[in-house]
């Protein structure tokens, strides 16, 4: 028994950053079955070692001479007189035609690519999140996680939590702080206080001051709070007002929001979902203290990774290795 492959012969039109990385992609992986016979572009193009055919107004000459299947149009944005000459070539010839938008290099590697009545549109990344069952799902489980810890677990420890609280140092129970939730929107979360009551949130610069190890703001019993994450349960109240989940990118504080902001790329996409009580970034280790921008965007990739391939798996994943995380101990927890 045989099979019979078809060698797409292909040219393609645009020796630029996109034309290169095509043809790169295509040399090393022959299995795609394309051959490159080389590049048409205004600008004589030395680097391409021989396969630079001349410019794109020939391409009507190298079509009537010989055989080519596809025609790759690889041409930047601004150049669409152009783009519309080659596709009227191609027109004229029993060619192909396959286009390349110079805009691909703004998409992630999770982009795609949807028709609205005659309109292709492409979306730059993929947000799984915000597609309504999806959604409708994780809302299901977030509550009823959140009830049945209430029930049996929150009824009787936070009563022994608070009173250590009360015991340590004076001062409420809670810790209130405006925190960025879902599309910017300002929330109110909830936490066991594990610091000194009225402790300056900024430094003399107007900076926010991250917790660090060794904090003298930290109480006796708010070390242990933190270590073993006991001081966030207040914010399953907040999974069940709908402002945060128990799973996405933690919610940061709003003077280190206003911080990163302009510094981390892609910082602000962490926000097109709601916060979590813990997260992909936080089981990877990147928790605590940020004390430069490579950590914090660390941080900010690990959380668009998992807002671009969230499934319902993984966010069980998560708080499996998040209880035995509290249960082992994380060196980050300060």
């Amino acid at each position: 028994m045989s099979a019979e492959v078809k060698l797409h012969v292909g040219r393609i039109v645009g020796a630029g950053e996109v034309g290169k990385d095509f043809y790169e992609s295509i040399r090393q992986n022959p299995h795609f079955g394309y051959k490159i016979i080389g590049f048409l572009d205004d600008e004589v193009k030395t680097f391409l070692n021989g396969q630079y055919l001349g410019k794109i107004d020939e391409l009507d000459i190298i079509l009537n001479k010989q055989r080519v299947d596809d025609v790759i149009i690889a041409l930047p944005n601004y150049a669409t007189e152009r783009l519309e000459e080659v596709v009227r070539t191609c027109e004229n010839h029993t060619t192909r035609i396959k286009i390349i938008p110079d805009y691909f290099k703004f998409v992630s590697s999770k982009y795609s690519i949807t028709v609205f009545d005659r309109f292709p549109i492409i979306s730059v990344r993929e947000d799984r999140l915000n597609e309504l069952h999806f959604r409708i799902l994780k809302r299901a489980f977030d509550t009823t996680f959140s009830f049945l810890l209430f029930a049996f677990v929150f009824s009787w420890l936070w009563p022994i939590i608070a009173l250590c609280i009360k015991i340590s140092s004076p001062g409420p129970i809670f810790y209130i702080q405006e925190r960025w939730g879902r599309d910017n929107k300002k929330i109110r979360t909830y936490k066991f206080r594990s610091m000194v009551a009225c402790c300056c949130e900024v430094d003399e610069k107007g900076k926010y001051k991250q917790a660090s190890k060794d904090d003298p703001r930290i109480t006796k019993i708010g070390k242990i709070l933190r270590k073993t994450n006991l001081d966030e349960l207040p914010q399953f109240w907040n999974v069940l007002k709908g402002q945060m989940s128990i799973v996405g990118p933690r919610p940061h504080p709003t003077p280190l929001n206003l911080e990163s902001k302009d510094k981390v790329h892609l910082y602000m996409l962490r926000h097109l979902v709601k916060p979590g009580i813990t997260g992909w970034a936080q089981i990877n280790g990147l928790r605590g203290e940020t004390k430069d921008i490579s950590k914090m965007q660390k941080r900010i990739d690990y959380d668009i990774w998992y807002i671009e391939n969230w499934t319902f798996m993984l966010d069980l994943q998560i708080i499996i290795m998040t209880i035995w995380k509290m249960l082992k101990g994380d060196p980050n927890a300060y």
